[in-house]
């Protein structure tokens, strides 16, 4: 008697995943994530007949795919799916995705937790309806603040777009590339690390998505942080060699992970900034370090046209943090 494989791709399932990830724009996550340029300059949109395309290969074949979730629309910045990042270590991660999926239960919403890599756990939530970026954030952060979460991997990371017009992506699950059965697909409800196959997550997923009426006493739930104490600026003379925090930070660079054996750039570089910011370091210099950092790190920006741009963002981003 034949049965059916469970891994088999079909078309509606295509379009089903694609119907749940939709957002601005797609990610190319060959080992180096950034925006999917094509030939003509242009980027990918992550809706439309160009993500079913670029979804396919994700699902079948490859390279994986991420989404940046931000979508400009005439009466605001938009999107279609919020999710929460705990990389907090395994067991960690665990707690908080358990109890962040369990309120959001209690709440009369439907989330899902993804085995996210090696270190931590997705929680996603799905809506029926495009939805304001500020309204999924805020939503969202309120039950990480009723859990006790950590916050500051709350997808969409904006609720406005800047002259990027990017924001941060997300890894999406399921990726052909990656081994099934394990990491990156969705986790069974008892948490026993035992994985959802896709169709079975599609088949419930799609028919469960949130509406804006049942997500609105969730986002109402959102109370603002208190302000941190204002930052005091120092300027701290530069002998050409860090020291401190930044020292080490600059020494040690990137923690290699199994995936990315380069470690999360990116992340390290905007530390870096922080803890430069903190010390009481120029402007300029933070500029010349992390530029530095990015060459003898692999050159996450080096060989990219917007790269200046990026480091620069980057150092624009931690003064607006340490304020």
């Amino acid at each position: 008697m034949e049965t059916s494989n469970p891994y088999e791709i079909t078309f509606e399932q295509i379009r089903d995943f694609a119907l749940l990830f939709r957002g601005g724009r797609v990610a190319k996550d060959d080992g180096d994530f950034r925006p999917w340029q094509t030939a003509d300059g242009g980027y990918i949109p992550a809706d439309g007949k160009d993500f079913l395309i670029v979804v396919e290969d994700h699902l079948k074949d490859s390279p994986a795919i991420g989404v940046y979730p931000l979508v400009a629309q005439d009466d605001g910045i938009k999107v279609w799916w919020g999710c929460v990042d705990f990389d907090e270590g395994i067991d960690e991660s665990y707690i908080h995705a358990k109890n962040l999926r369990e309120v959001l239960k209690q709440l009369g919403v439907t989330s899902w937790v993804e085995r996210s890599r090696s270190k931590g756990f997705h929680v996603w939530v799905f809506f029926t309806e495009i939805m304001y970026a500020i309204d999924v954030r805020e939503g969202l952060m309120a039950v990480c603040q009723i859990v006790e979460a950590p916050t500051k991997e709350v997808n969409p990371k904006q609720t406005e777009v800047t002259d990027r017009g990017w924001g941060n992506g997300v890894r999406l699950p399921y990726a052909h590339t990656r081994k099934r059965g394990g990491y990156n697909e969705m986790d069974n409800t008892d948490y026993s690390f035992s994985m959802v196959p896709l169709r079975t997550f599609l088949a419930e997923a799609i028919p469960t998505r949130v509406t804006p009426a049942a997500w609105e006493p969730v986002r109402a739930l959102y109370s603002p942080p208190e302000p941190l104490p204002a930052f005091t600026y120092r300027n701290t003379p530069y002998t050409g060699e860090l020291d401190g925090l930044s020292g080490v930070i600059r020494r040690r660079g990137p923690r290699p992970e199994p995936e990315k054996p380069n470690g999360d750039r990116s992340t390290t570089l905007f530390a870096l900034a922080c803890a430069m910011v903190r010390q009481g370091y120029a402007e300029d210099i933070i500029y010349k370090e992390l530029k530095e950092a990015d060459i003898d790190w692999g050159g996450k920006y080096n060989n990219r046209p917007d790269g200046d741009k990026r480091l620069a963002e980057t150092v624009r981003n931690a003064f607006k943090a340490a304020r």
